[in-house]
């Protein structure tokens, strides 16, 4: 016997053909098929649904089949349970609902401790290549030497010394391998009250801080054969052009270049001043300290620029000179400070730490705060671009100066006037006393 029924799915037509055998009778199961197979196929997307997906259809095939069954056969076991859930479906999809959630949130959970175990492993693995954000721009080993613990000028001796190095009873290690030879020392010392003669000196007095400018790649042991070949260079070239008495290379390695008691090409046109004394044209009356580093307003001090290794070996070699040589913290100075143009009675020639150097961790008082003796007292002036230099900004030092400067104009104009280009010629007559000795030294040699 033919029909025309059309079957749409074939595992909705098994589940009617199963439940058909529970008709004896060959007429009545026919009557059935026929009611079951007149209905639209379940919707196929709800029948990927385990159980849950086909309860509809068995509920409706449960109907059809209660119309055929004779009143006195028993309805068998699975179709009450189905009517159950039918009636209970609302409850029966929230529950599977929670459990699908929960199964999926233990998926998560899991997964989750599976990548972060992962992920630690490669952080741990790749630590020297990540910077900290949070990490201060001054190492915390720097920044927490305390006062009870450093070490008093009388305390930091040169403890030993052998080929290539000396070593300091606070820690300080010179290398010396690039050790050469300078100009003899000499130099005036000017007094500022005019009450003795200039007198003639070969001790250093002070230190001047510097940096090389040099192009830097990033600190980072991806880096570290051509950290060490920059470095090399930079000594070299320092030693042949007796550049600086010492350099601090990025490793924070401390090597001599030029003989203490001797003269480097560091300082060019200066002037310096500690209030009781006038120094100018400071190469032969300042160390030259240089760091591997270069000047950027963000970045100078970091774990790319200046770093902690620099610091502490800058910090350590400075009380080595002022324990050595009796300087006074207050000629320790920054070229940037210290660099003037007499041409154009400009300052800042140079620029180099004319803003943030890091005075308060290598012991010493910040100079950015000390009036800038230069532009109150010596006639010098300022543009935008030394302004610049320092990031935009005046410092503290220099708005005294300004300060000293307008008081001088308030009181009296002509006054003032005279007292400036009086201050000018203090500097002009030390300018070429010290000149006529550079130049008699230079032809001696």
């Amino acid at each position: 016997m033919e029909t025309n029924f059309k079957i749409q799915d074939e595992r909705y037509a098994k589940m009617v053909d199963q439940y058909s055998r529970y008709i004896k009778s060959p007429v009545l199961r026919l009557k059935f098929l026929q009611s079951a197979l007149k209905t639209d196929a379940p919707q196929k997307w709800a029948w990927r649904i385990p159980f849950l997906g086909s309860i509809p259809e068995r509920a409706r095939l449960v109907l059809e089949l209660s119309k055929v069954l004779p009143p006195d056969q028993p309805a068998p076991f699975s179709f009450r349970l189905a009517s159950i859930v039918w009636r209970l479906r609302y409850v029966a999809y929230a529950l599977c609902m929670a459990m699908i959630l929960s199964i999926g949130a233990g998926l998560v959970y899991v997964t989750s401790k599976i990548i972060g175990r992962f992920s630690a492993a490669t952080e741990a693995k790749e630590a020297l290549h990540q910077p900290d954000a949070d990490a201060p721009a001054q190492g915390e080993a720097v920044a927490s030497i305390g006062s009870e613990a450093g070490l008093t000028l009388d305390k930091v001796w040169l403890a030993e010394e052998g080929e290539g190095y000396e070593f300091y009873s606070n820690g300080a290690r010179i290398l010396t391998e690039y050790q050469t030879d300078g100009a003899e020392r000499s130099f005036y010392r000017f007094d500022m009250e005019a009450n003795s003669s200039d007198q003639i000196m070969t001790r250093p007095v002070g230190i001047i801080y510097h940096l090389s400018e040099g192009d830097l790649l990033p600190f980072d042991d991806r880096y570290n054969s051509s950290l060490r070949g920059r470095s090399k260079s930079l000594l070299e070239y320092a030693r042949d052009h007796r550049l600086y008495n010492y350099v601090i290379d990025r490793f924070g390695r401390t090597y001599r270049i030029v003989r203490d008691e001797q003269t480097a090409n560091h300082a060019g046109n200066s002037v310096w001043s500690d209030s009781h004394n006038l120094y100018v044209n400071l190469s032969p009356s300042f160390i030259g300290i240089c760091f591997e580093g270069r000047s950027d307003r963000k970045k100078t001090v970091g774990p790319d620029g200046i770093n902690e290794a620099q610091i502490y070996a800058a910090r350590v070699l400075t009380a080595v000179m002022r324990s050595k040589y009796r300087i006074e913290d207050a000629n320790c100075v920054t070229h940037g400070l210290v660099s003037v143009n007499p041409a154009n009675k400009l300052m800042g020639y140079h620029t180099d730490w004319v803003a943030g150097f890091p005075f308060e961790a290598l012991g010493l008082a910040n100079k950015y705060n000390h009036e800038l003796l230069a532009v109150s007292r010596f006639g010098f002036n300022y543009d935008q671009t030394y302004i610049s230099a320092a990031g935009g900004r005046r410092w503290a030092g220099l708005e005294k100066a300004d300060a000293a400067l307008k008081e001088s104009s308030r009181r009296d104009s002509l006054a003032a006037e005279r007292g400036r280009a009086e201050r000018w010629e203090i500097y002009q007559r030390a300018y070429s006393k010290q000149h006529a000795l550079d130049e008699a030294r230079a032809k001696s040699e």
